[in-house]
């Protein structure tokens, strides 16, 4: 199913369409994908919690798909621990990483005990919740102890999308009913949203980093569309991968397609 895009003024954020992202949905799609290869040694997962969490730290991946992230951190030393709310994906995470704690649960309302966790991963989740993410957000407070990390990812409303939605490039969507329509998929969303949304829950945004600009150049820009494709879709030689390597890395932070947050829990409630 093809997805579109429009752009949700009252809000101040975007709209994907595409399919409803249910616990049927993830099941899909991780049993489509298959076996999951391993995370590379750079990966920002196990980047930033060894520059942030000694090693030993509990760590919580609140919806952790097929497992590979919560492995790779256990293999690097840390108690980690994931949930995910799609049963057949818990399921076959279980298979493929037996020997790691992965579990059934729900973001919002999260089984474990207050101040639990010295970390918390949640890598694009709050977006796909019609009604908001702020129950996820208070969970996470609440299950962190104090001065634990929030490491939170989810598709960033950039300055490039902000542009081109004023300017048009985008269908507008104007009113909506409050159930989620059947076709919702996921919300792009501000920084100057979900900073206000980490202060009120108690987080101070620490850094910010845009990701994967290489996403939204190929799906959002029209001018230079064919130069793009060329650049970014295929290998090349090392001429065309160090110019893509500084383009990309130029655009991350005016145009990535989604953000990388890392907020600290305050020391008091």
């Amino acid at each position: 199913m093809k997805r579109f895009i429009k752009y949700w003024p009252d809000r101040n954020r975007l709209v994907y369409f595409h399919a409803n992202a249910t616990p049927e949905y993830w099941d899909s799609v991780w049993q489509e994908q298959g076996a999951p290869t391993p995370i590379e040694k750079n990966h920002d997962v196990l980047r930033l919690t060894k520059k942030y969490l000694p090693i030993g730290a509990r760590v919580l991946e609140a919806g952790c798909g097929r497992g590979d992230k919560v492995d790779a951190m256990a293999q690097a030393g840390f108690n980690a621990i994931g949930i995910d709310f799609a049963p057949n994906t818990v399921r076959v995470a279980r298979q493929y990483f037996p020997t790691r704690d992965i579990r059934i649960g729900d973001v919002r309302n999260l089984e474990f005990e207050d101040a639990s966790f010295d970390g918390l991963w949640s890598l694009g989740v709050i977006e796909h919740f019609w009604n908001g993410y702020e129950s996820i957000l208070a969970e996470s407070n609440r299950v962190l102890r104090p001065g634990g990390y929030l490491f939170l990812t989810t598709p960033w409303f950039s300055p490039y999308r902000r542009r081109k939605a004023l300017a048009g490039g985008f269908p507008l969507l104007n009113e909506m009913s409050k159930e989620a329509p059947e076709d919702f998929y996921q919300f792009a969303l501000a920084k100057d949203e979900i900073k206000a949304a980490l202060a009120r829950h108690g987080f101070v945004l620490k850094s910010w980093a845009g990701r994967a600009p290489e996403i939204s150049m190929l799906e959002n820009m029209d001018r230079g569309k064919s130069f793009f494709q060329w650049l970014l879709t295929s290998r090349g030689g090392l001429p065309k991968r160090i110019i893509r390597k500084l383009i990309v890395r130029a655009a991350q932070d005016f145009c990535g397609h989604s953000f990388m947050s890392v907020s600290r829990r305050a020391m008091t409630r």
